[in-house]
């Protein structure tokens, strides 16, 4: 089976073996949105997916963290060996064959097996945004919410409320979700051009308890013991329901960038909105909630794919001028926010 994954720029070109098929097929439903039978252009990597073999007999290769993350699910070990000018990272579920330069060679292997599925996701995720940080997009770690082709991203550092804040705007009405991780931006036409990108959802219980009707789906789909667990703990959601719960189905169309809230969660407090009108005061808002400045875990091991920034900090320079057009709003209290009567308030 051949597929395309075709995002933006990128196009990533995956010769899955029939005998592979069955474990790869939730990587392929994850990415339904963006594949076709047919690249949009030049490819850029090309991955061959084979089923899980066992290890070659070889002297094991040295530990490795692949990512370390405070969710289990998100968190990878494995070993890695070298082979002259490729490198093999294996664990339990996944082999993952890489070229010491994907500059010079753009060929990897993936060996994948039923528990694969989340690896292989990051690996591609990975794959695609460093791709388009080499081609100058700008990557914004922020969820969104859209309407009429507009979006509001809302975003900010762990705990700030963003699940929080994206959610009660839903659940306002008038808003459809647009992304719950990152914002892929472009400068076009005197705006700025963002383009969603599908994540894994992961929401805290007490978030999701705020929410009866999220929370019923919850229990009866991925967590019926949801009321006793504690506030603090995370559940991993399927995407799909995730989204069914939420009305709206992943996006992969450009939108134009709105406006940025900031919130900033104080349970028991009235919602406050501050405009940010002070023009470094809204550049250095951007600049914490770009994703090279959030997520350098890839640093750690991905040294096949390191994007040397040159035309991504050129777009960022581009994107400056361009806060001009946008509405910023820091947001603190108890998150309860009715975007609508928000805007309308404050003009």
């Amino acid at each position: 089976m051949h597929l395309y994954l075709n995002f933006l720029g990128t196009t990533v070109d995956f010769e899955v073996a029939v005998e592979a098929e069955a474990a790869f097929e939730p990587v392929r439903r994850f990415f339904h949105h963006l594949l076709a039978p047919e690249p949009a252009g030049r490819c850029d990597f090309h991955v061959s997916v084979l089923p899980l073999g066992p290890p070659d007999g070889s002297v094991p290769g040295r530990p490795v963290v692949i990512r370390q993350s405070s969710a289990p699910e998100f968190t990878f070990h494995a070993r890695l060996s070298r082979h002259g000018a490729r490198r093999t990272y294996r664990n339990e579920h996944t082999a993952l064959d890489v070229p010491a330069d994907a500059a010079v060679d753009r060929r990897f292997r993936v060996e994948v097996s039923e528990g694969s599925a989340i690896q292989v996701i990051d690996f591609i995720r990975d794959l695609v945004i460093r791709n388009e940080e080499t081609a100058g997009t700008v990557v914004l770690h922020a969820s969104a919410v859209r309407r009429d082709g507009q979006v509001y991203a809302i975003a900010g550092p762990k705990g700030a409320g963003k699940t929080t804040t994206l959610l009660s705007v839903l659940g306002h009405g008038g808003w459809q979700y647009f992304t719950g991780d990152k914002l892929f931006c472009r400068p076009e036409k005197g705006g700025i051009t963002v383009h969603a990108w599908r994540d894994y959802p992961y929401v805290g219980v007490g978030t999701l308890r705020a929410n009866p009707a999220l929370a019923a789906n919850v229990r009866r789909s991925a967590a019926p013991d949801l009321d006793e667990l504690s506030p603090g703990h995370k559940i991993l959601l399927d995407p799909d329901l995730f989204e069914s719960w939420l009305g709206a189905e992943f996006d992969p169309s450009p939108h134009r960038l709105a406006g940025l809230l900031l919130p900033r969660v104080q349970p028991g407090e009235p919602l406050l909105v501050e405009p940010v009108t002070e023009p470094n005061a809204r550049w250095a808002a951007l600049n914490t909630i770009v994703d090279r400045s959030v997520d350098t875990t890839f640093f750690g091991w991905q040294h096949y794919l390191v994007p040397d920034y040159a035309a991504f900090y050129a777009t960022l320079a581009e994107l400056r001028p361009l806060l001009d057009g946008l509405d910023v709003r820091r947001l603190s209290g108890a998150l309860d926010v009715d975007l609508d009567a928000v805007l309308e308030e404050t003009g």
